[in-house]
């Protein structure tokens, strides 16, 4: 009965760790970085700003993939691929001669999405440690 409470919390940690990387990716949208040259080096600075050595590199979003552990589940954190897409804004400091900048690959709805599953799953895995608490709880209080 015990192993139970140590499968809900690796899944606590997981659905922790998968709100973490939601949340950053959801926080970081508009950090844009200039766009990679052919090398994977980052361009230099866009010629439309000015800014001769802005070689930023735009977030890397992430993804979190679970994997069986016995007992439980382990959760890492993944990059997301591509990591961006190319968008045109030619005021941006990291643009190139074109005016392109190098946004993260993140899709809003796609987060929200996960947040919530993540919630729902949390809620289970919480609703697991009570009702394993209540059957300890009801076992000792039977063999007095």
């Amino acid at each position: 009965m015990v192993g139970s409470i140590g499968i809900a919390l690796s899944g606590l940690t997981a659905q922790t760790r998968r709100l973490d990387a939601s949340a950053s990716n959801v926080a970081n949208v508009r950090s844009t970085g200039a766009v990679p040259t052919a090398d994977t080096t980052t361009a230099a600075g866009s010629a439309a700003a000015g800014s001769a050595g802005d070689r930023r590199a735009a977030y890397q979003p992430l993804a979190v993939a679970q994997t069986d552990a016995n007992p439980g589940t382990r959760a890492t954190f993944t990059p997301i691929t591509p990591a961006y897409l190319q968008e045109y804004a030619p005021d941006d400091s990291a643009a190139n001669a074109d005016g392109m900048v190098a946004a993260p690959n993140v899709d809003l709805a796609k987060e929200r999405v996960n947040q919530i599953a993540a919630n729902r799953a949390y809620g289970a895995n919480i609703a697991v440690v009570r009702t394993q608490d209540e059957m300890l709880t009801s076992l000792l209080d039977s063999k007095v």
